[in-house]
């Protein structure tokens, strides 16, 4: 500082003075007064710090509490089920969801949904003019009466032509075709027109040309089917079987509306008498194990709790943050519990809350976990444990108003806890970043304060060393007098 400067130079003029290096001694005694009180608002600032890291260990925690019972909301998160075809040649499981109930059905099919079929003429050639090279118009019909003129363009008017035509058309008039050769030579070509399954998805063809339908409903081409007053190769019908011995009708062989989160699909036909069965297991695993984690959650958050109200405790940095705030452990503490120990808004048979499903409060007030008893409960009242979680519902909105099932309650109460305004971890380190900042103002104000009085000790030894050196500077003088007056005489 400018001050130790002009003070270096004060006393390397004054010859030896004291000995005293002023200076370090009016730094010393400065620091010496100021030590106490920036303690003091040091060990605050230390205090305040950790108090700010113990509010977000609490609510990482009772985050990762909140995800555990976010994968028990949904019912479909709750078991794993999978399902099996005793038949696969007539019938196969395409997806399965958790929301697939346990259980046995019996498929038998009659017939297959399929689409129309129609074969046209044969041609000698992929562009044989069909018009003498001139456009015509196609009419494409489906059975409801709706009709597309296709307009066929000059020089199109060929069996690739119309082929080209009704695949560009093919999304909006649900039909595909292919143009075929029938042999190796190449001289025999015939159009075939396939529609969507369903037995609504019949079509027709009627043209402007001589042959009007292009043979597509000729008998001779193979179009021996009628349905809805049309030939066809093959007609549009829906699947025909029965479930659990209830005769139904599809427009698909793909069903997804038999059990619920099951999708099935039709291979092949029974014989009389003859049925494939579907079988649907719960993997009651997936549930145990998502219990699990919500237990060690559960005994994380209570960890966190006591070493944080632990004044005594050995966790470095941030044990006993809060031991000075013990009604906020406790607002938590009271939350967390209450969250873990509440009856559900949808009990189920004698599943109303977690202690009935092997879950319990021990001395210590941890939570410990039976899988045993979660066992045996499981194998004859899953679907109660289920109900009792989530309500019975999966995607539930929570402000829809209906019961919402022991997780979404518990995940309600928590969140009033973390809400990143108005919950008790924001609004207690928002307070608490207050005091630090009080502090370190209060600090940079003592540093002014004691510069202020290191300048006056400083100015102090300054005088005190000149007198001195002024004293030392007349005896030396007195000193050389009185030796020279002793040389008088001689």
């Amino acid at each position: 500082m400018a001050t130790d400067s002009i003070a270096s130079s004060v006393l390397s003029g004054m010859g030896r003075g004291t000995g005293v290096d002023f200076i370090k001694l009016a730094r010393d005694l400065t620091d010496a007064e100021k030590a106490p009180s920036e303690g003091r608002i040091k060990d605050a600032i230390t205090s305040s710090e950790a108090k700010i890291s113990g509010f977000a260990i609490l609510k990482y925690n009772t985050e990762r509490l909140i995800e555990q019972f976010n994968g028990l909301n949904d019912e479909a998160e709750l078991a794993m089920p999978t399902a099996s075809s005793s038949d696969e040649s007539k019938v196969t499981i395409l997806s399965t969801d958790g929301s697939a109930p346990e259980g046995l059905s019996t498929l038998s099919v009659s017939s297959l949904a399929q689409g129309q079929r129609n074969l046209s003429n044969a041609f000698s050639s992929a562009t044989q003019s069909l018009n003498s090279g001139s456009g015509f118009t196609l009419t494409f019909r489906k059975d409801d009466g709706t009709a597309y003129d296709l307009t066929i363009e000059n020089g199109f008017d060929t069996p690739q032509g119309i082929v080209d035509k009704l695949n560009w058309e093919g999304e909006e008039l649900g039909v595909t075709a292919s143009l075929i050769s029938e042999n190796s030579s190449g001289n025999s070509f015939r159009i075939m027109v396939e529609g969507e399954v369903g037995a609504s998805n019949g079509f027709s063809f009627t043209s402007d040309l001589l042959d009007a339908d292009l043979g597509f409903h000729d008998s001779d081409n193979g179009n021996l089917t009628t349905d809805n007053g049309g030939a066809s190769l093959q007609a549009a019908t829906d699947s025909s079987f029965t479930f659990n011995g209830l005769s139904i009708t599809r427009s698909s062989n793909t069903i997804s509306d038999l059990v619920p989160g099951l999708i099935v699909n039709l291979k092949g036909t029974h014989a009389s008498n003859e049925s494939t069965a579907v079988t649907v297991v719960h993997d009651k695993t997936t549930l145990k194990n998502k219990l699990v984690n919500l237990v060690s959650a559960y005994n994380d958050v209570q960890f966190a709790l006591n070493e944080l109200a632990d004044p005594y405790s050995s966790e470095p940095d941030v044990g006993g943050a809060l031991s000075n705030d013990l009604s906020a452990v406790r607002s938590v503490r009271d939350s967390v519990f209450k969250a873990i120990t509440k009856n559900s808004t949808t009990p189920s048979g004698d599943v109303r809350a977690l202690r009935d499903v092997g879950i319990t409060l021990t001395a210590s007030g941890d939570l410990k976990f039976s899988e045993a008893d979660y066992d045996n409960l499981a194998s004859t009242n899953f679907s109660d444990i289920k109900v009792m979680l989530s309500g019975g519902t999966t995607d539930q909105s929570k402000y829809d108003g209906r019961p919402q099932g022991f997780a979404r309650d518990s995940m309600t109460q928590l969140e009033v806890l973390t809400d990143s305004i108005s919950g008790i971890f924001a609004k207690r380190t928002q307070t608490v970043q207050n005091d630090l900042r009080r502090y370190q103002i209060e600090l940079e104000e003592l540093d002014v304060r004691y510069e202020k009085i290191y300048d006056r000790y400083l100015a102090q030894f300054t005088v005190m060393e000149s007198i001195v050196n002024q004293l030392n500077s007349t005896r030396t003088s007195l000193a050389d007098t009185w030796e020279n007056m002793g040389k008088f005489d001689k």
